[in-house]
Parts: structure tokens; sequence; C-alpha cells
């Protein structure tokens, strides 16, 4: 294998489908603290049964490619490669439920906030529908249980 090719296959992406996409970048979210907690597991399925594209699509390949890659690749570079294959018509509702299962232990970490600002980036929603994502997505949470479920290490 000469040179052009060794750097064609590190530059390919290991995030082969939307769905996994979505998956990954929802996974990440709840494991940016390095905790998952019950709440934020039920938050992820309960957000990603409600979308018509999951319907019967087998979600537990999915999680252990999610939690794979993450390990393999590091948080940012592993939310950079599922930005990647996210449709423009999709980023900005990927973006709020993102957002849902961050708040969903009803709290948010530093390593949250800076998730938060990297998938705005790496998704490139401009700032002003960033504020109002954020915004709308506190409100509805206002009031949430803090996270007092059992919590699993990731």
């Amino acid at each position: 294998m000469n040179s052009f090719e060794d750097k064609n296959n590190s530059d390919q992406n290991p995030v082969t489908s939307e769905f996994e996409a979505w998956v990954g970048i929802l996974y990440s979210c709840i494991s940016a603290d390095n905790q998952i907690t019950d709440s934020e597991t039920a938050s992820l399925s309960r957000v990603l049964h409600s979308k018509q594209k999951f319907i019967g699509i087998d979600m537990a390949p999915l999680y252990a490619k999610s939690f794979n890659l993450r390990m393999e690749l590091g948080q940012l570079k592993y939310i950079s490669a599922c930005c990647e294959l996210i449709k423009e018509e999709d980023k900005e509702t990927v973006f709020a439920l993102a957002l849902e299962v961050l708040l969903a232990d009803g709290t948010l970490e530093k390593e949250e906030k800076n998730l938060i600002e990297v998938l705005s980036n790496r998704l490139k929603i401009d700032a002003d529908m960033t504020s109002k994502i954020i915004e709308v997505i506190f409100l509805k949470n206002k009031g949430n249980i803090k996270g007092n479920s059992e919590i699993v290490n990731t």
C-alpha cells in the first residue's frame, strides 16, 4: 500500500450511516461527563424511539458501535465524524435533541456545556439559532427533577 492509500484509509469516516451519526452524537452527549445516569439512558431511548426514521431500527448495535468509537477516537473526533453525516435539514433537530438528553438529569456540567459549543460549531448552526434552541430546551426542562438516578461509569 502506498502513502496515498494510507492517507485515504486514515481519512475515511468510521461512522458509516446517518443512524450511527444520530446515535453517536446523542450517546456522546449522555456520556460527556463520563457518567451515564438511568435518566439519561431513558431520555436517549425515548428521543430516538420518538423519531419516524428509527422505527424498526435495531438500536443495540448502534449503541455498541457508539461506545466503541467514542472510546477509540475520543469524544471530539467522534462528534466531528458523526456531524459529517447529519443531513442539513436535520442539523437543528439533532442539536435540540442533544440538548434534551444533556439536560435529562436536570444538570449541565462543564463538559456538557463545552460539548454544546462544539456540537453547534460542527453542525454549523448559526449563533442566533443556537441561542433560541438552548433557550427553548432550558424552558422545557425547567423544574425537572435533578439527577438522582443510578450512575454507570463510561
